[in-house]
């Protein structure tokens, strides 16, 4: 007998995507997703579905809350999480986004609406949790014998983090876990340290921060990319430089294994 979630294919999410559909047919694919969003907003209470826009979603990291909370485009009488874009193709990060939302709102149901489509429709995706909220499974930790035991402890944090998480967060967010976990393990974490740019001797005066030192001796990188980039790892080192540390660690927490794309960073490095 086939099973189906309480809220999939119901009349809701049908009105949902009705009222999107509508809204698509008066702007086409070419506007701002704030756009989108108020207008979608004056079609559902046209239609008198009862919803809410930018509601606070709260992130909360084994019992704290953490200074970086996100917002939910619209929930629709609390039981349909909807993310809006306006972009010209959906990756696979935005799907692993809108199933850490539903993760982290406890709500069951979430669609995800991409206006930028020349049908909307085709720019819509459903995803459901049922069960148990389960993260994704734990990565293990990269094999590189080179790391010493701080980077190693580091990366650990960061495998825990992302593993607790979910994907498709911002890297604010992920820097905040990552400070987090690291002051529980014991270790003395700073961030936003201001860059001490020196040319010819000379300060100059920058507003680019160090992101994050460990220890007073380890800079790490928090990046949430597709892959790890020849160019970005370039800019992690010339941080690395102001910084005025050896070593350093690029972490990608978008990657589907943590282990494999952390990236070292050394001054030494040709």
């Amino acid at each position: 007998m086939k099973t189906t979630h309480e809220d999939l294919g119901s009349n809701l999410s049908g009105q949902l995507i009705a009222s999107a559909i509508a809204v698509h047919r008066e702007f086409g694919p070419g506007v701002n997703e704030e756009d989108y969003e108020c207008a979608l907003s004056i079609e559902l209470r046209a239609r008198g579905i009862e919803h809410e826009c930018q509601v606070p979603l709260p992130l909360i990291y084994k019992g704290t809350l953490l200074d970086c909370g996100y917002r939910i485009d619209i929930v629709i009488a609390g039981r349909l999480l909807v993310e809006l874009k306006a972009v010209e193709k959906l990756h696979p990060v935005h799907e692993a986004q809108l199933i850490t939302y539903l993760r982290l709102s406890g709500i069951k149901l979430g669609l995800m609406v991409n206006f930028a489509e020349m049908m909307v429709r085709d720019g819509i995706v459903r995803r459901a949790l049922s069960g148990a909220l389960n993260p994704s499974p734990r990565s293990d930790r990269p094999k590189d014998v080179a790391l010493d035991p701080l980077s190693f402890e580091v990366i650990d944090a960061a495998i825990e983090v992302q593993h607790l998480l979910g994907s498709g967060l911002l890297r604010s967010a992920y820097e905040a876990a990552l400070e987090h976990e690291l002051k529980l393990r014991g270790l003395k974490v700073e961030r936003r340290l201001p860059a001490n740019l020196v040319y010819r001797e000379q300060l100059i005066p920058s507003a680019k921060e160090i992101p994050m030192v460990v220890d007073g001796r380890l800079m790490v990188g928090c990046v949430c990319v597709k892959s790890v980039e020849p160019i970005l790892l370039a800019r992690q080192r010339s941080l690395l430089k102001a910084a005025h540390v050896e070593t350093g660690l690029c972490c990608n927490f978008h990657a589907e294994s943590m282990a494999a794309e952390v990236r070292r960073i050394s001054l030494s490095y040709k």
